[in-house]
């Protein structure tokens, strides 16, 4: 089974006082770099999702030499990022997370990966039933023209293309806990508390 994995680093970081999020360091690097080395020992391909060439520029040096893809629709969100980094895709199935995810834990990606063997998608699921739709496996060929549907009906949410899905694992929260007890796979950094709040070093 061929693996991909996609990091959506096109986000403003509006909270942030729109710094390029992908660029705040830690002891590993920048946040991007930081991912990206987490990524790339499980996976055959590493994509970045950047706005526009810009922005590429300018994480250029912190891409490690990963493709970068642009978004083709504006104001439209991850969607957006999703849908060109599925179409470079070059596996079957593509872990999705974000540049403000830092402590994604190995562990949890290959288990989403063997949970999402033989679906659609696997997407973790919180006890409200909420989802968790950036620390998730899709599988492409399904997925793909979803986004695309979903962007052009105007229905930006994330979750939109897998409601869609025909075949969707669930895979409790309580099992991510086997392999991160704290969850942090699932902490995003998304204003200044929470650079302060949690430790990059």
């Amino acid at each position: 089974m061929s693996l991909s994995a996609l990091i959506l680093a096109g986000g403003r970081g509006r909270r942030l006082g729109n710094v390029e999020k992908s660029l705040i360091r830690g002891s590993e690097g920048s946040l991007l770099e930081r991912t990206i080395g987490i990524l790339e020992g499980i996976v055959d391909d590493v994509i970045v999702s950047v706005r526009d060439e810009e922005q590429a520029q300018e994480l250029a040096g912190d891409a490690c030499g990963k493709e970068m893809v642009f978004d083709t629709y504006e104001d439209v969100g991850p969607l957006a990022g999703m849908l060109e980094g599925f179409k470079k895709a070059k596996g079957e199935y593509i872990f999705v997370t974000a540049c403000d995810m830092p402590f994604i834990d190995k562990e949890v990606v290959k288990f989403m990966f063997h949970c999402a063997e033989g679906h659609d998608a696997a997407v973790p699921v919180h006890n409200d039933g909420s989802m968790e739709p950036l620390c998730s496996v899709y599988r492409v060929g399904p997925m793909l023209p979803l986004i695309e549907s979903s962007i052009q009906a105007n229905r930006k949410f994330i979750l939109a293309p897998v409601f869609e899905l025909d075949d969707v694992a669930k895979v409790s929260i309580e099992l991510l806990k086997e392999f991160d007890p704290q969850l942090k796979s699932l902490i995003n950094i998304n204003t200044l508390e929470d650079l302060g709040r949690f430790d990059l070093c």
